[in-house]
């Protein structure tokens, strides 16, 4: 969902959220491991002119904590990566 809106004729305020759900995910044939369902929520704000822009953002905002994939590493054992914890920034830029 975004939400823009003229502050004056040379820039657009705007706010951005949206959330992204993954199903469950088996990490073996077998069906014996898997993820459980999870969602990420990531939001973007800024303004923007005709050649500029500086927004911030945040992914992954409530931390959520998932593993997005694992493989067997031995009967019995997985080796998983874990997933991007919230980050968040600040950009600006100008264009032509």
């Amino acid at each position: 969902m975004q939400y823009s809106w003229q502050v004056w004729e040379q820039a657009t305020l705007y706010a951005r959220a949206e959330v992204v759900v993954y199903g469950r995910y088996y990490y073996d044939a077998v069906n014996n491991a898997s993820q459980d369902a999870y969602s990420l929520a990531n939001f973007r704000a800024g303004v923007r002119g005709k050649h500029w822009f500086a927004e911030g953002w945040a992914r992954n905002a409530f931390d959520t904590h998932y593993v997005p994939i694992a493989l067997e590493w031995s009967p019995g054992s997985l080796l998983g990566e874990t997933g991007t914890p919230v980050t968040f920034g600040v950009c600006a830029g100008v264009n032509f």
